[in-house]
């Protein structure tokens, strides 16, 4: 099954964990044409930084893709000012964040074929529940 690993900062997977953050910023998507075995929602697992391991995942049911900056505030607790910053005059993605699980055992990148984690984030094959 395809999936995403994405990279956080541990602050952030905090917040998601307890519902604060429900949009996730980055400057792209996911994207079914590229990938026709993308299947929605899309299983998103989360490396945080400075653990060495992913964490936990969410499911992201969709996303949007927008220059209104001040609509993304509040869902995604970034600051309007950082979100500027961060956008450069261009559109950014919010990643709608459902069912965030934090993992009872955190589990090694060499399990996903990596060696080092995405600066944001990268497709992975990730088992299918029947081939396990």
């Amino acid at each position: 099954m395809l999936a995403v690993l994405m990279s956080m900062k541990p602050e952030w997977w905090e917040k998601i964990l307890t519902g604060e953050k429900w949009l996730e910023i980055r400057k792209s998507h996911p994207q079914s044409k590229n990938h026709a075995d993308l299947e929605w929602p899309l299983t998103v697992l989360v490396y945080v930084s400075g653990t060495g391991a992913v964490q936990g995942q969410f499911l992201c049911h969709g996303y949007t893709e927008t220059n209104f900056l001040q609509y993304l505030e509040k869902p995604s607790c970034v600051p309007l000012a950082d979100l500027e910053k961060y956008a450069g005059g261009k559109c950014v993605s919010g990643w709608f964040i459902e069912a965030p699980e934090k993992f009872d055992t955190p589990s090694p990148l060499a399990e996903f074929g990596l060696d080092r984690p995405p600066m944001s984030w990268q497709y992975v094959e990730i088992p299918d529940a029947e081939e396990v």
